[in-house]
């Protein structure tokens, strides 16, 4: 039996760049190895292809955002599960930072995009060197592709040109317009020279080696996809925290965390207010609750929030202040064909029925008030369930003490009888009434009673007379 040709060696490497990515090659591959190992398989023969796929259907398609845990971290090299039996790779040097430390540890949880789908799968944050020479450089094919996958791309800002940024990407010179750096305009773009940024290529001309790129696009799609999943987790009822981003005359707008959502003018406060600024300011931090969710005309989510809904009811915790009887001030906020409203307390107005505006009979309380005019009233009842509270001004303009306890009446004055009254003994009679005590106040007369005749006693006496009369004719 003749044994199999031994497979012809390999060729020693040309360069360094060659040994050095056969170095990772093997060091990648020892380490599948030891995986494989741990997850008690073996490694498939020689000259049997493995093609790592996400589900039955192959493997993610080219610049797919898949989710990936990272297994290890070796070298150059990082060795990704994608779920199930797949497993994909991505290049170290996109996961650490300036100083060469890595961002990465085994277990972490990623989301990266597919730059090589195939016979492997290669997984990175964006697309970068490695796809392009000898020596690692990106090529314009390479960026076309990351084009067509809207994959992104790493590049370095090297310099600031008429109307925007000069890039470069692993060799690839690239350009940035001026309103396409970041979402708010950027009026001097020189603080970005030297650094790092990813990027959406938009237009790439290979017969004029042209390459325009977009960071602008990349953080409003960044931004949409954080807020699809911020709008997922939020429901009718939650309590959630937001910055107020804008104000209208209508209401405020609240950053919620990628989204907007309204709070309307009459859902800011419990008490009445002509504008939001009257509550809050751009900026400000506040606790809101959520109404409702429902699709807005142009197909956008629409939030609506309240902030009087998350803060304490003044019918349950301030209401206990005001009972019947009581006398009060208040502010007319408000006029209505039955009466005016009178505000008592922040977010707690009382009723004044047009009835109980003045003794006077009145068409309409605009007669007699005007919104803004400051009152007092009594409290007639208070019904904190039904949020009410009747008041009365008639009551509180009429004196409460009756007029007889506060009228005195002078006796009257008592005249010296000529002849009886004078001398010594009248004089010391008339000293001994001055110094007695006033006499109490005579009582009212009462009322005299109406005796006059019935109208039957009127006809009974008539009808008396008129028979006498007969009787002395007929004598």
């Amino acid at each position: 039996m003749t044994q199999p040709p031994e497979p012809p060696a390999p060729l020693p490497p040309e360069d360094e760049d060659e040994a050095k990515a056969a170095a990772q090659a093997a060091e990648f591959a020892a380490t599948l190895a030891r995986f494989e190992g741990e997850r008690g398989t073996s490694t498939p023969p020689a000259g049997r292809k493995r093609v790592r796929a996400t589900d039955a259907g192959g493997p993610p398609r080219l610049g797919a955002r898949i989710k990936a845990r990272v297994l290890s971290v070796n070298g150059d090299t990082v060795l990704f599960d994608i779920g199930g039996r797949s497993e994909a790779v991505g290049d170290a040097r996109g996961f650490k930072r300036d100083d060469g430390t890595l961002t990465i540890e085994a277990g972490a949880e990623l989301e990266l995009f597919v730059v090589e789908s195939g016979e492997s799968i290669v997984l990175a944050r964006a697309a970068r060197g490695g796809g392009g020479g000898a020596r690692g450089r990106v090529s314009l094919e390479a960026v076309r592709q990351s084009k067509t996958a809207e994959v992104p791309v790493r590049g370095k800002v090297t310099a600031v040109n008429t109307g925007g940024l000069a890039v470069d990407i692993d060799g690839v010179r690239a350009f940035c317009p001026l309103s396409q750096i970041d979402v708010a305009f950027v009026e001097d773009p020189a603080p970005f020279v030297g650094r790092v940024f990813e990027f959406l290529v938009t237009e790439v001309d290979e017969s004029r080696q042209r390459v325009v790129v977009s960071r602008k696009r990349l953080l409003q799609r960044e931004q949409s996809a954080r807020a699809q999943e911020r709008l997922a987790a939020i429901a009718p009822g939650q309590d959630l925290e937001g910055t107020i981003a804008r104000l209208e005359p209508f209401g405020a707008f609240v950053d919620l965390g990628g989204i907007d959502g309204l709070i309307h003018v009459s859902e800011l406060s419990h008490a009445r207010i002509a504008h939001p600024r009257e509550m809050v300011s751009q900026g400000d931090r506040v606790k809101v609750r959520v109404l409702k969710v429902e699709p807005g005309k142009d197909g956008r989510p629409r939030v609506a929030l309240s902030l009087r809904a998350a803060t304490p009811d003044p019918w349950t915790t301030s209401v206990q202040a005001f009972t019947p009887g009581q006398r009060v001030s208040g502010v007319v906020v408000r006029l209505a064909d039955f009466g005016a409203f009178v505000n008592l307390a922040p977010g707690i107005d009382g009723l004044v029925h047009v009835s109980q505006v003045t003794n006077r009979r009145i068409e309409h309380v605009r007669e007699v008030l005007s919104p803004g005019q400051a009152v007092e009233a009594v409290v007639l009842a208070v019904e904190p369930e039904r949020k009410r509270i009747a008041l009365s001004m008639r009551e509180a303009s009429e004196d409460p003490v009756p007029k007889s306890t506060m009228e005195r009446r002078d006796p009257p004055r008592r005249e010296s009888r000529p002849g009886g009254g004078g001398g010594a003994r009248g004089r010391g009679r008339d000293e001994a009434r001055s110094r007695e005590p006033d006499p109490e106040p005579m009582p009212p007369r009462p009322v005299p009673v109406d005796d006059s005749p019935t109208p039957m006693q009127i006809a009974l006496r008539k009808a008396r007379e008129e028979a006498e009369r007969r009787a002395q004719r007929g004598s």
